[in-house]
């Protein structure tokens, strides 16, 4: 098995649900850390899903649901630290107004 770390995330979030990354086949995905930044004069909501291979972001997995992030805002996703993502899996989010908020995310992925 080789495990290697990677910056999964940089990008901005956009306004409707989409997806951040996908684990490749064959490998599985550890998240190590993961901070989401509202970066306007606003306030602005943010949702984040884990979502399993095949899957849509819904309520049943989401890991951070529509939480207020104040303008300037740095906010560590606690909940996604330690998560596994099987291949295909994805992380996805959507903020409540497009393009103000970013993510940053950084994990291992272990390929058999």
């Amino acid at each position: 098995m080789k495990r290697e770390p990677k910056l999964l995330v940089v990008s901005a979030i956009a306004d409707t649900a989409g997806i951040m990354y996908t684990t490749p086949g064959g490998t599985w995905t550890t998240i190590s850390a993961m901070t989401v930044t509202n970066t306007t004069g606003n306030v602005v909501d943010v949702t984040v899903y884990l979502v399993p291979s095949g899957g849509s972001p819904d309520a049943t997995n989401a890991i951070l649901f529509e939480r207020n992030l104040s303008p300037g805002e740095s906010r560590i996703i606690g909940e996604a630290v330690g998560q596994t993502l099987h291949p295909g899996g994805t992380i996805q989010a959507v903020a409540g107004t497009a393009a103000s908020l970013n993510m940053v995310a950084s994990g291992y992925e272990t390929v058999a």
